[in-house]
């Protein structure tokens, strides 16, 4: 008896290690493909990090999140519509001897400099300008669209505003080149979601039309702006502006004198300084009931971007929070949207980077 209980103990204690074996094996393979997921996050996540232009010796550059130098200065600054220059699709526009060009996140030139103009990347096409004229290029630089239009915009939806002559109406082309909304528009807009804002030659008014190329929100307004957040600003009764929704249904009345698009629930608008001076006007902050949640006290504002939004006073450039608190005092000659955490500012012919408290991270360089 004695001996069999000694052998049915040994066969017990085998099986719990054969079992505390496999227990282990799980954990370590789990262990092993946490650490591998973690690492191809970090890796995607390093790859979609934006990456900040700055200038050194007139010469543009670009830094990493840390602030780190991760592409060289060797490009030529020009503070045209491209400035700041961004990464959009894995790709940047960039000037070289007057000419633009598109480079990959290591700073190796992709496309050659060899355009007028050259605009972001969307949808896998950019815009770009030679000779005076429009068309588009896929990320290898080949054309997909040779450089005809007299005018153009970019794609969204499948779809672009494009003009062939002087002369001729807006129509929307696909990216073989082809109009897939026939040409009757004064002005055409990019596709903001499932809409985009069109003028009809009729009484020259604004409205918003589908993919299809139908009025979806009839062409009544004097004028008017794409849709953001669902929203989009109209001028209504009186020339003042309001908003609409989607369905043309006016959510916030008309009491501006000027409105801005929605970001991050809000958007800047102006009123009157005085009931006696109507001309001149001060831009606060409404919320998407049209309530004013920061009050008119700036000569200009613009939209909100990570939290932060561009005001001016005095004629200089600053920078409130979401409870319109100035975090960087307007001292600056010009400024733009935050972006991955910092504002790029400028200070005479000087470009720096503050962070969100307002503070110097990169002192302004020329």
């Amino acid at each position: 008896m004695q001996k069999r209980g000694i052998s049915c103990l040994c066969i017990l204690i085998q099986h719990t290690n054969t079992g505390i074996m496999r227990i282990l094996a799980i954990l370590s393979l789990t262990l092993v493909l946490f650490l591998y997921s973690c690492s191809t996050l970090n890796l995607g996540a390093e790859k979609n990090s934006p990456l900040l232009p700055y200038i050194e010796n007139n010469q543009v550059g670009f830094l990493d999140m840390n602030l780190n130098r991760e592409i060289r200065p060797r490009f030529q600054f020009l503070p045209n519509e491209n400035w700041p220059y961004r990464f959009s699709e894995g790709l940047a526009a960039i000037s070289v001897a007057g000419k633009v060009g598109y480079i990959e996140r290591d700073g190796d030139i992709k496309v050659k400099p060899q355009f007028d103009r050259g605009y972001n990347f969307s949808e896998g096409l950019a815009l770009v300008r030679v000779g005076g004229k429009y068309g588009y290029i896929d990320k290898s630089g080949r054309y997909k669209i040779d450089p005809e239009l007299y005018d153009a915009r970019s794609f969204r939806n499948g779809l672009a505003p494009a003009k062939k002559t002087a002369g001729s109406n807006w129509g929307y082309i696909d990216r073989d080149g082809e109009y897939i909304i026939e040409p009757r528009f004064l002005d055409a807009y990019e596709f903001s979601g499932k809409h985009a804002l069109v003028q009809t030659p009729t009484h020259r008014e604004w409205g918003y039309i589908n993919t299809d190329g139908e009025i979806v929100i009839k062409d009544k307004f004097r004028e008017a702006k794409s849709f953001s957040e669902g929203l989009a600003a109209v001028q209504l009764e009186f020339m003042q502006w309001g908003y609409i929704d989607t369905t043309g249904f006016v959510r916030i009345e008309s009491k501006f004198l000027e409105a801005g698009p929605f970001s991050e629930g809000k958007a800047a608008v102006a009123m009157p300084e005085n009931n006696q001076n109507l001309d001149e006007k001060l831009y606060g902050y409404i919320n998407r009931r049209g309530r004013f949640i920061i009050p008119p006290r700036f000569e200009e504002a613009y939209a909100f971007s990570e939290g932060r939004a561009r005001v001016m006073l005095g004629g200089k450039y600053g920078y409130i929070d979401e409870n319109g608190k100035l975090i960087a005092d307007p001292i600056y000659d010009s400024a733009w949207d935050f972006h991955g955490g910092y504002g790029l500012v400028q200070l005479g012919n000087k470009y720096g980077y503050i962070n969100k408290d307002g503070i110097f991270v990169i002192e302004p360089l020329s």
